[in-house]
């Protein structure tokens, strides 16, 4: 908590004294801002970035997508039921288990576990979690299920990635505010540095803030 409320008042700090044109430039797209008070090479690397950024974004989406394609396709086709708007417990259940009466059988050994002298107890639990009729479904082979499972776990870590990398979209604006905050000569002691550690290795950016006394 101590750290975040410090962070944060180093920011409002700097961005209060700052020329909130350039900014704001820099939070809407980042190197906007350096780029408007005359730092072409660090604003082209800050847009470097974001188009970085939204191509990995772009690049795990479809990832998630195709796979989410393969899974639903493959229940579909291969199971004989719509997962599509199912939710994340039922898709679970279907690469689980062969079938739905293998699910059913789960269940009822679940109602006796945990009521084992109420019968009546049994029979509430299995008929509120049993599945029948429509949400029933039964796999031709387990080759098909583990393929089925395979596309459903990969297409939820694209889908995870997709966030965590657009993510880094808040951070790049928020040091892109930043550094264009401090451009100023004017500023007194502040400045802020952008390079690349190894001259050969582009993937690689430190970005310093510093104070000289």
């Amino acid at each position: 908590m101590k750290k975040t409320f410090m962070i944060l008042f180093l920011l409002s700090t700097v961005l209060l004294g700052a020329d909130k044109g350039t900014v704001l430039r820099s939070i809407v797209f980042p190197g906007w801002g350096q780029q408007h008070a005359g730092h072409s090479t660090r604003g082209a690397i800050f847009m470097g970035l974001e188009a970085s950024i939204w191509t990995g974004v772009g690049i795990s989406y479809l990832q998630a997508v195709f796979n989410r394609d393969d899974y639903r396709n493959l229940a579909m086709e291969r199971a004989g039921i719509d997962v599509s708007f199912r939710n994340r417990d039922f898709q679970d259940d279907v690469g689980n288990f062969s079938s739905s009466g293998e699910y059913n059988d789960y269940i009822r050994s679940l109602a006796r576990y945990y009521y084992p002298d109420d019968p009546e107890e049994q029979q509430n639990y299995f008929a509120t979690h049993s599945r029948y009729g429509s949400d029933g479904w039964s796999w031709t082979n387990t080759g098909a299920r583990s393929d089925y499972d395979d596309a459903l776990r990969v297409s939820r870590e694209w889908f995870r990635r997709t966030v965590y990398v657009a993510a880094f979209a808040l951070v790049n604006r928020a040091v892109s505010a930043i550094d264009a905050s401090l451009l100023d000569p004017a500023e007194p002691g502040v400045y802020t540095e952008i390079g690349f550690p190894e001259s050969a290795d582009f993937s690689s950016v430190r970005f310093t803030v510093g104070a000289r006394f």
